[in-house]
């Protein structure tokens, strides 16, 4: 396999992945929004299932920000794709061709 699909394969892995991060991000902070505050409820009135609501809503919370580390850590940064840096890639080069070029530098609208 050439190293252009080779790269192409580890990106695709890369953002499928991510989506199944975020995907986990959004179940478990959801279950942890209608989790924590039911457990909440429950505990104020005495119940002992309170506890387990809140312990699993605290355990969804930090399933949460865990994905959200990862999602960060996985993201694809734009980069170039195999291949020799040019460092002079910004800077202008002067024409190679010796016979010169048609300019219109310095030549205002109306001019002859």
């Amino acid at each position: 396999m050439s190293a252009y699909m080779t790269e192409f394969d580890r990106i695709h892995r890369t953002r499928v992945r991510l989506a199944w991060l975020i995907v986990l991000t959004v179940v478990a902070g959801l279950g942890a929004w209608l989790t924590v505050p039911f457990g909440i409820v429950q505990l104020t009135r005495g119940d002992a299932a309170g506890w387990l609501l809140v312990a699993a809503g605290a355990v969804l919370l930090a399933a949460c920000v865990v994905a959200i580390v990862l999602a960060v850590r996985l993201r694809v940064a734009p980069q170039s794709l195999p291949g020799r840096p040019n460092p002079a890639f910004d800077e202008p080069q002067p024409s190679k061709n010796p016979n010169g070029g048609y300019s219109l530098a310095g030549t205002q609208l109306g001019s002859h």
